[in-house]
């Protein structure tokens, strides 16, 4: 466990060269973020909010990693990433943050009236929060069970946003479909075909675990009350995704 303490400091940070939409993000080694902040709605708060199936992976790993107060979420129930301005604000004066993970509604990226105001809002939360000497991440969404197609819209709107402002995006969206594709019968969204079941959450908060900690969530124990097999499958997924999404070198 020592030695997986000492490769938490190869976490993913830097993007894609701007040449390329679709170059894979690069790696460069940085601190492995002791305190996140996930900032969002109720795509994020579903089943006892996804910050809290994250603290369970990280007490798997090591109960030393896990501090006081160092994963909190910021929620509102339908949000726009701009609603969260004020109290975006707040938290990053009354905390000490390394990681913000910035989440929007989850049409915002992809929806021509509504695509300007969310770039302008992560391009403005990004700087608040570096400017805090905090790392801003952002959150890329899923697709709407019966919508295939909404994924790559969704894929290539985030690596685009996440581009223009120089801020890296955690793909849960991506492991979601191969969630979908991979495992037999696995239902990741409930019946409103939009927010997630506790597969769904728990899928997004193994994605952050690897992306967040440059560590595969294969090996850990904790499975958030899913059959065991079920719940390995979909830490597979999620480092699958991420090796495929960053490049094999974020190990």
């Amino acid at each position: 466990m020592r030695y997986l303490r000492l490769c938490f400091a190869c976490l993913v940070l830097a993007l894609a060269a701007a040449s390329s939409l679709h170059a894979a993000p690069t790696a460069r080694p940085v601190a492995a973020p002791k305190t996140v902040l996930f900032v969002g709605n109720s795509f994020t708060f579903y089943n006892n909010s996804l910050h809290t199936h994250l603290r369970q992976l990280l007490i798997a790993a090591d109960p030393e990693l896990v501090f006081p107060d160092s994963l909190k979420s910021m929620t509102i129930s339908g949000a726009r990433l701009a609603d969260h301005e004020g109290g975006l604000k707040q938290m990053l004066e009354s905390y000490d943050w390394d990681v913000v993970v910035l989440q929007g509604h989850s049409l915002e990226a992809v929806d021509p009236e509504q695509s300007r105001a969310f770039r302008s809002s992560v391009e403005r939360f990004a700087q608040l929060i570096r400017d805090d000497d905090a790392r801003p991440m952002l959150f890329m969404t899923w697709a709407y069970s019966g919508q295939p197609g909404m994924t790559a819209d969704l894929d290539h709107a985030y690596r685009s946003i996440g581009d223009e402002a120089g801020v890296l995006v955690v793909p849960v969206g991506l492991a979601f479909a191969r969630a979908g594709e991979e495992i037999e019968g696995i239902e990741l969204r409930t019946a409103d075909g939009k927010h997630p079941t506790l597969e769904g959450t728990y899928l997004a908060a193994c994605v952050f675990y690897g992306a967040l900690f440059a560590l595969s969530p294969l090996p850990l124990t904790y499975d958030a009350g899913l059959d065991p097999a079920l719940a390995r499958d979909l830490r597979r997924v999620a480092w699958q995704t991420l090796e495929s999404y960053y490049g094999s070198n974020q190990r």
